[in-house]
């Protein structure tokens, strides 16, 4: 009988490994990008999160980021609970620098960089619309990300837009806006031409960068799966499973951080002079606050492009920054009026030494994110004297 008894619990140790192993065994992605029968994607768990704890893994998620246009991201507005992550946005009046704003928001954006993959999320969009826009996105950062692009041009910045939820934007061919189902998935990407930062958006290039679907739900109601697949070739964009929508891969190969965040959006926000600004008379607190639910963020990379840099995904030569010679033959150089941060912040202090003022680096930090308009990481000559005049102005 004892014998019997220990075969026994022999036998139930061994089902319960094989069920353990099972249970364990990597995530797969959902739905037709598995046709592709000659990828085996790796599960990179690095990138990947399941959001099962009680608090945000704040070794993996940044989300105390810096602020720019209409958006103040507070880490209070990010949390984790009941297996999701939570995002929500407030009506909170605040002031950044001269500037008086009315909501805060939050965000999470992954500390690490990844280029070519396939990222899936599972997303409960926000109750309020409009107003909030839930989005999944990865996007580069700072001036040392550039590189020369297959067809000669400098490429500065990367964000492939997975998917933006709920945005309520204005069509200019039906002179309305879009409805609650109408979901966006889009590039962006600028280029260094002649010495100048020219954006390339949406609605300015909508056959390289724009791409819109109307789901048959909406997606405050439950939650859906969104993804896409970033190649050295192709970028395809996956809602629940199937494809919504392709692009060739030009300019997107610069490394990006997988980024969660919930923007606001019109009608508590406008543009002006190709700026975002907010548009406080129409401040409410009605439906606030709100929030976006991410069940889980899962990446998978193909081997067969895991390892490649910018250089080699787009054949070039070197993923620093490469200038165009003009027609005498003699190179241009990167404009000197140009600088980063670390260069800004040096020159204020040098300043703030100069004029006898006690140092506040965090003043000036958050000076520079002001200038820098196109958050490219660079206050460029222009954008100093742009913030400069305007904050004279605003003091006088």
């Amino acid at each position: 009988m004892l014998k019997f008894k220990r075969r026994s619990l022999a036998a139930c140790a061994i089902s319960l490994a094989i069920t353990s192993n099972s249970m364990a065994q990597d995530p797969q992605p959902t739905g037709d990008v598995l046709k592709a029968g000659d990828v085996q994607w790796k599960y990179a768990s690095e990138f990947s999160d399941e959001f099962e704890g009680s608090q945000v893994d704040t070794k993996k998620w940044n989300i105390n980021t810096e602020d720019w246009g209409t958006w103040s991201w507070e880490p209070d507005n990010t949390s984790e609970a009941d297996g999701s992550m939570s995002l929500q946005m407030v009506q909170h009046d605040h002031q950044r620098g001269n500037e008086k704003l009315a909501y805060t928001s939050g965000i999470a954006r992954s500390f690490s960089t990844i280029t070519y993959g396939y990222f899936e999320a599972r997303i409960k969009g926000c109750s309020l619309y409009p107003g909030a826009c839930p989005s999944f996105w990865l996007h580069s950062k700072g001036p040392a990300n550039r590189y020369q692009a297959k067809d000669g041009e400098t490429v500065t910045y990367s964000e492939i837009d997975i998917v933006e939820l709920q945005q309520c934007e204005f069509d200019n061919e039906t002179k309305s806006r879009h409805l609650v189902n109408r979901i966006d998935c889009n590039l962006h990407t600028q280029l260094l031409i002649d010495g100048q930062k020219h954006w390339i958006r949406p609605n300015s290039k909508p056959e390289m960068c724009k791409n819109e679907y109307d789901s048959p739900w909406d997606p405050r109601d439950d939650y859906h799966i969104y993804a896409v697949e970033n190649t050295p070739e192709t970028i395809v964009w996956y809602i629940d499973g199937k494809e919504v929508g392709r692009k060739p891969n030009l300019y997107w190969h610069l490394p990006m951080h997988i980024t969660l965040s919930l923007g606001l959006r019109h009608p508590f926000e406008a543009y002006k002079n190709g700026q975002r600004v907010p548009a406080l008379e129409e401040t409410t607190t009605d439906g606030f606050p709100t929030a976006m639910l991410v069940d889980y963020v899962r990446v998978w990379q193909n081997p067969k492009y895991a390892s490649l840099q910018p250089s080699t995904a787009a054949t070039i030569p070197s993923k620093k920054l490469v200038t165009k010679k003009p027609m005498n033959g003699s190179a241009t150089k990167p404009a000197s009026t140009d600088w980063t941060m670390q260069t800004y912040i040096v020159k204020e202090k040098a300043n703030w030494d100069k004029n006898g003022w006690n140092w506040n680096e965090s003043k000036v930090e958050s000076n520079f994110k002001e200038i820098d308009t196109n958050e490219d990481g660079v206050a460029s000559g222009i954008e100093r004297q742009i913030w400069y005049t305007k904050t004279k102005a605003a003091n006088n």
